[in-house]
């Protein structure tokens, strides 16, 4: 995770221009093919060509995520993009769902009774015998080919239609034209001049809370959890979907501070539940014994994580979109830069500092995210 999160985050100023200069869909469909390695570093496993390929991965998710969002800009109106940003954060993260799900299949079937229990499926691979490795070929081959089927869907994409100058007008003011020729040193430019604007300062905590979060419930929270790891991860990305969903539609029928609101609230209420129901033991210290917590418990936390880290992306990038419109593709590779220091980092601290303290400064940073949302969405 760390290595593909450091590639990612810089690799930005690399995606910022490739979105610029050759367009979002060309960004999206090499973006995709940069996942490519990565399966066959499992197929075909090294340890140079995991590393190689997680460098590869990362900064094609530098350039998936910002791309994917202008496209989404582009082809949206300012009453259809709340919805639309829902649709593309619950496809988007619906591969916690499929890709959890062929771990749990693997992971609970059948298997020696003396056989440690297995959490993920490097484990699943590591600790079973399969001579040819047959069934980790065909595993990540089946899931190569869905990635390659993505990627002949973002060729059909059609181009945007043509939108008139008062659409594609951004809605702050004061922002200078894009500086032309488009250079290096023009792009440092524009990008400062939309970093140091005050909407975009007040942005940061919402985009460190959500590395934050994401390093929560992809990483922190599965190490509590055992066995248990791959059905989270599942009702994690149900959370995600269902929530995009219906807060999508929240956004665009009553805002962005109802939907901020809800999901701030949630957010913290899943962090709470995590510190009454989960083991309370920092869980690098492999001689503590964790139990897990009860399924119906184990499903509400999951589902909290989900929901409420689909309403903080999704107002975030709706309003990203509806402030800089045909310029948010600079604030939105910052915001795949921030997002993944901050995932990287909180990785790194949860290594040794207490848990803990880990979920009360991500509640503390969700707090202040909420508070920096609404300071750039009230009324002048």
């Amino acid at each position: 995770m760390a290595v593909h999160c450091l590639t990612a985050a810089f690799s930005s100023p690399a995606a910022m221009f490739s979105i610029k200069h050759f367009g979002a869909k060309i960004s999206m469909i090499v973006g995709s093919l940069c996942s490519v390695p990565f399966y066959l570093s499992v197929m075909f496993p090294s340890s140079w060509a995991i590393f190689v390929a997680q460098s590869v991965f990362g900064f094609g998710l530098a350039l998936v995520r910002p791309a994917s969002l202008k496209f989404l800009v582009k082809n949206s109106t300012p009453n259809t993009l709340g919805v639309d940003s829902g649709i593309h954060w619950g496809v988007f993260m619906s591969s916690m769902i499929w890709g959890n799900a062929v771990v749990y299949v693997l992971t609970h079937g059948n298997h020696p009774a003396d056989e440690p229990k297995l959490h993920s499926l490097g484990e699943y691979f590591t600790h079973r015998n399969y001579g040819d490795d047959k069934t980790r070929v065909l595993v990540y081959g089946i899931l190569c080919g869905l990635n390659l089927l993505g990627t002949l869907m973002y060729v059909a994409l059609r181009t945007p239609a043509q939108r008139s100058d008062q659409e594609r007008r951004p809605l702050l003011d004061g922002m200078k034209e894009d500086l032309n020729p488009m250079t290096f040193a023009n792009l440092v430019k524009e990008t400062f001049s939309l970093v140091i604007l005050r909407q975009t300062l007040w942005l940061v905590p919402s985009m460190l809370a959500a590395g934050f979060y994401f390093t929560m419930y992809c990483v922190e929270i599965p190490t509590m959890i055992g066995s248990h790891i791959a059905l989270f991860g599942i009702m994690v990305g149900v959370g995600e979907l269902l929530g995009s969903l219906v807060l999508g539609r929240i956004i665009s029928s009553f805002g962005y501070v109802l939907v901020t609101i809800m999901a701030g609230c949630l957010a913290i209420i899943s962090l709470l539940l995590t510190c009454t129901s989960l083991p309370k033991n920092n869980n690098w210290d492999e001689d503590v014994v964790v139990e897990a917590p009860g399924m119906a418990m184990l499903i509400a936390v999951a589902l909290a994580y989900g929901v409420s880290d689909a309403g903080n992306n999704l107002a975030l990038n709706s309003i990203i979109g509806r402030l800089f419109n045909e310029r948010s593709e600079v604030i939105f590779c910052v915001l795949s830069c921030v997002m993944n220091l901050a995932a990287m980092t909180w990785y790194f601290v949860y290594t040794v500092v207490a848990w803990e303290t880990i979920i009360v400064a991500t509640g503390l940073a969700v707090f202040v995210s909420m508070l920096g949302i609404f300071i750039v969405v009230r009324p002048k």
